[in-house]
């Protein structure tokens, strides 16, 4: 099968040992419980990004499969708070409702069978404090909650956060990084014992690759280097990507070995422990 060869080669260039499948919406996918049952198969820890449009269904059958975690994005818990963030799609209300029932019966779903589930939220600034607000509270009577900030609001998003944070009486407890991406969190826990995480993109960049990049800059990079994603076109070759705005950087992935994206993604990996080694002590 085409699909665990090119897993199998990507997860052993990186001595990779975890997958997350995302976006589009995973939950639409056909196979979605056999392919993740393929890569559990490959001894392969599995996860998954969905905004909840066919969880409840697919749900139980992922999680016979082996699906160890789901991020399930939300947006309001009425429907004019939904639409406060979501497209015209949603102007109407019965559709709003439709998207947060979908949404809550996912994490329910997933609750229910064993999946381990965080509720994803952006916080794009103040006026919407009050909508994150209702969100912690309601999913983090049953599931993790986590906030993240919107890179195109910058501070006044961070502002937000932190006034969610304190309108929820979270305490900080454990801040995490994942060396050699963009990837920063840390978990809080608010009055009631709920676990909050705060999730942030740090401006990580990879020395040869990002360096001439144009949106190598505070305003156009919208992830940074977050990860090794791989893709597959539409004449069904698996691609290798580093970045979510760079298609043009994808190579095959026959021609990994040879492209030199192992070599600086490990140097720069390896880069960061130490510095963060240094700077915050022993790496867990």
């Amino acid at each position: 099968m085409a699909f665990r060869r090119a897993v199998r080669t990507v997860a052993r260039a990186f001595d990779a040992d975890e997958v997350h499948l995302t976006g589009g919406e995973p939950t639409l996918h056909t196979e979605v419980p056999a392919l993740v049952g393929a890569l559990t198969g490959m001894g392969l820890n599995v996860g998954m990004t969905s905004n909840g449009e066919r969880g409840r269904q697919v749900m139980p059958e992922c999680s016979a499969a082996g699906l160890n975690r789901v991020n399930v994005s939300v947006f309001g818990t009425t429907a004019a708070e939904l639409q406060a963030v979501q497209s015209e799609r949603f102007r109407s209300a019965g559709l709003a409702e439709a998207k947060i029932r979908a949404a809550e019966q996912t994490v329910r779903s997933a609750v229910s069978n064993g999946v381990k589930v965080s509720v994803n939220i952006v916080v794009p600034g103040m006026v919407h404090v009050d909508r994150v607000v209702n969100l912690v509270e309601s999913y983090g009577q049953f599931a993790d909650v986590r906030m993240l900030t919107s890179i195109q609001h910058g501070p006044e998003s961070v502002a937000a956060i932190s006034e969610v944070l304190a309108r929820v009486g979270a305490e900080p407890v454990l801040r995490t990084f994942t060396a050699g991406t963009s990837d920063e969190r840390t978990l809080y826990r608010a009055l009631g014992g709920r676990a909050v995480y705060v999730k942030r993109l740090l401006p990580v960049r990879l020395p040869d690759t990002c360096a001439s990049c144009r949106f190598n800059n505070d305003t156009d990079c919208e992830e940074g280097y977050y990860g090794i994603r791989l893709y597959l076109t539409d004449q069904r070759e698996y691609m290798v990507g580093v970045c979510i705005q760079r298609m043009d950087l994808c190579v095959p992935v026959a021609e990994l070995p040879r492209s030199g994206i192992v070599e600086e993604v490990q140097a720069f990996k390896d880069a960061e422990v130490r510095r963060l080694t240094r700077e915050y002590g022993a790496a867990a």
